[in-house]
């Protein structure tokens, strides 16, 4: 009789610095080679200008009043434009994508330790929006926003937000809140498992992780009547800016779904300045290492 028995293995996915300098940067590479990694890296940073460009031109066709929006009361008749407002924040956040994305890319293979594990998007979201990509200030130079909103404004009705697809589905509203419908349809669950030996592991603790509130760097709920504050915005594009653009397929398109587009301008117009302030030719060696 065999006793050996097969070891537990877990598999984990790491970034490993050797191969992002080379991949990204082109170092250690041939001429040849390393002008292909360049060019990878110049189309990124002309493709986050053109879907930005892109996705203004689209916005701007719209016809959207420069005033104050309401939660009852849409500036436009709701339809086609709807469908069109949907697609101008798609490609809005593609250029924002191509921005964190690239940061992310550059600041692990000129910064990073040896070997990393994975980043989640909202690590990298995080990073440039931060110094010594985003200073304060230049979050506090944004005072009134595209819609004509103030920036404070638009923050705390984003923050104030219950959860309108619960209350839609059950009826009832969670505060503070906007829901991931991904994992909402899905059941996820977040696990908390701890150590009983060496090699096995059990379950302690298990949490709906489909409720999506806005917190600050310490993971606290923030404050939507709070004065203004750039930890304030950087959270709210962190969290529901996010979170809407992971929400577009289950966000209605039709007719009567003014709360979906009022919540759509509202983002867009919060991550626009955002992005002129990102693809800033001082921030170019930064973010794309151009």
């Amino acid at each position: 009789m065999n006793h050996n028995t097969e070891p537990a293995r877990r598999s984990r996915k790491e970034r490993v610095r050797a191969f992002a300098e080379k991949h990204w940067l082109g170092i250690g590479l041939a001429d040849e080679q390393r002008a292909a990694i360049d060019e990878i890296r110049r189309q990124y940073a002309l493709t986050a200008r053109e879907y930005f460009h892109a996705a203004s031109t689209l916005y701007d066709t719209l016809g959207i009043a420069p005033e104050k929006l309401s939660a009852r009361k849409a500036p436009f008749s709701l339809g086609n434009r709807n469908v069109q407002l949907f697609l101008a924040y798609s490609i809005l956040w593609e250029a924002f994508d191509h921005i964190y994305t690239a940061a992310a890319y550059t600041d692990f293979a000129r910064n990073g330790p040896e070997r990393a594990p994975l980043e989640d998007e909202r690590a990298k979201i995080a990073r440039v929006l931060s110094p010594p990509l985003l200073e304060d200030h230049d979050l506090q130079n944004i005072a009134v926003l595209k819609n004509g909103e103030p920036a404070n404004a638009a923050t705390n009705r984003m923050i104030g937000r219950s959860s309108r697809e619960l209350k839609e589905i059950y009826g009832v509203t969670s505060e503070y809140s906007l829901t991931d419908m991904d994992a909402f349809l899905q059941g996820v669950v977040e696990v908390t498992e701890t150590q009983k030996s060496t090699t096995t592991w059990h379950p302690a603790a298990e949490v709906e992780s489909w409720v999506i509130r806005p917190l600050d760097d310490a993971g606290t709920l923030i404050n939507a009547a709070s004065p203004f504050s750039v930890s304030k915005y950087r959270s709210v594009i962190k969290w529901d800016c996010y979170q809407i653009r992971r929400n577009l397929n289950f966000l209605g398109k039709s007719e009567g779904s003014i709360d979906d587009a009022i919540l759509i301008i509202r983002a867009f117009c919060l991550v626009t300045p955002v992005v002129t302030l990102l693809l800033h030719e001082s921030r170019r060696s930064s973010i794309f290492a151009l």
